[in-house]
């Protein structure tokens, strides 16, 4: 027996040390593998091996109407996965509708590693006739397809909208470093009402829980409205959603409307946002020098992260402290002048380091790369097979990103970040 548990110690400890994408295919090869890859311990041992290295990730677009399924920039090629090509090819062909056109695909939302994908099965006219919606890790193909959520308008003979649903957004609770659910959120309807003798906008949801397998109907309750039918995907955080709204006429960066849907409360949080033009924001004021502002809310790490660049003046602030709702200016930089003065969009922050961040220049149709701490930034050119001056591990979509922001012109842009797990954790499925 001793001699049969030392033959098994170097092997363990060489399974640990190749990539999730090999050691997945090892838990197919007989019972005990499985049962040792599954274990907290091999799951450990993982971590402490691949300590130091980082995962794949994407930037992606929320799809639009008829477009596919498009990320602005990606890296795959870290050693903790050792992919061979971007996330979204692992998404597409989707393997329960393989031969379905590319644009029936929509990408929804992500959260920890887990991302939201509606299928367009079917459509008469070019009208939605049937979609199926599901949930899972796309390079371990392991999808969980989600139940429709139920009528709302059973007793109510003039619903506000002809179309009950629209998608917002994921959130999922990570215990012990292991996503253990996940909750997918639509918005149902939006109406004034008056609470307490103080108006309050209801946002009405209806949120899908992984721990019970239904859909139920929930309202909460804000001093700003919720516009949860934007073309963008809300930023979450921490089971946190975090979407965007702005006074009507107005040239400030607006508020954060946050909830917490693993929470008790059904109140929002209202977040007034910093920038340009933000003591303007409750008057309505119109201001020419502020019209070029572009803005956009991203995640680095365990931060919400808020950029804005004006006229080549790039500052970034992060959400210090959730109840003082303050946020730390944590970076102002001035960007060189081959970058355009008035067109110049922040996509995004690095998922894992704030001192990178991700830019489109539509003037000269290019994305581009900033490291702040040493003002450095690097112009990106898609080449024919996608691949990036940055090496293989890169790869930057200028063509698909160039579709997607043409027509942006104000607002705050809140992108996707579709980003793996260190670890293969199994898509949290309900009770059976």
């Amino acid at each position: 027996m001793e001699t049969g548990r030392r033959r098994t110690i170097p092997e363990v400890e060489i399974l640990a040390r190749l990539p999730l994408r090999s050691i997945a295919r090892f838990k197919s090869v007989c019972k005990r593998w499985k049962s040792v890859i599954e274990s907290d311990y091999f799951r450990r041992l993982f971590g402490s091996f691949h300590r130091s290295s980082s995962t794949s990730w994407s930037i992606m677009f929320r799809t639009e109407y008829l477009r596919e399924m498009t990320q602005a920039i990606g890296f795959h090629g870290c050693k903790t996965w050792d992919l061979p090509k971007t996330l979204v090819s692992y998404i597409m062909p989707f393997q329960e509708y393989p031969n379905l056109p590319t644009s029936e695909y929509y990408y929804i939302a992500s959260s920890n590693g887990l991302i939201w994908i509606d299928v367009f099965v079917s459509r008469i006219k070019n009208k939605v006739y049937s979609y199926k919606s599901f949930v899972g890790n796309p390079v371990l193909q392991e999808w969980v397809e989600i139940p429709q959520p139920p009528n709302p308008w059973v007793q109510d003979k003039h619903p506000w909208y002809p179309s009950p649903y629209s998608g917002v957004g994921m959130v999922t609770r990570v215990e012990n470093g292991v996503v253990s659910s996940f909750k997918m959120v639509r918005t149902v309807q939006m109406e004034l009402i008056d609470r307490r003798d103080e108006g309050m906008y209801l946002w009405r949801v209806c949120v899908y829980s992984s721990e019970t397998g239904l859909w139920t109907f929930k309202q909460v309750f804000s001093s700003r409205p919720v516009h949860g039918g934007r073309v963008d995907s809300p930023v979450n955080l921490n089971g946190v959603l975090y979407l965007w709204d702005r006074y009507l006429f107005s040239n400030g960066p607006g508020v954060l409307v946050a909830h917490d849907f693993y929470g008790a409360d059904d109140q929002c949080q209202v977040i007034p946002l910093p920038g340009a033009n933000d003591e303007h924001e409750h008057e309505h004021e119109h201001d020419d020098e502020h019209e070029h502002v572009r803005r956009c809310l991203t995640t680095s790490g365990e931060d919400v992260i808020f950029i804005e660049v004006i006229h080549r003046i790039l500052k970034a602030w992060r959400l210090h402290n959730e109840k003082s709702e303050r946020w730390q200016l944590i970076w102002e930089v001035v960007m060189p002048s081959f970058i355009s003065d008035v067109n110049c969009f922040p996509l995004a922050m690095n998922p894992f380091d704030t001192d990178i961040v991700y830019l489109w220049d539509r003037q000269h149709g290019c994305l581009v790369s900033g490291y702040l701490q040493a003002q450095e930034f690097i112009v990106h050119q898609e080449s024919e097979d996608g691949s990036s001056s940055e090496g293989d591990c890169c790869r930057v979509n200028t063509s698909g990103t160039e579709g997607y922001m043409e027509e942006r012109c104000d607002g705050v842009l809140m992108l996707s970040q579709f980003v793996l797990p260190s670890w293969m954790d199994s898509v949290p499925r309900p009770p059976n």
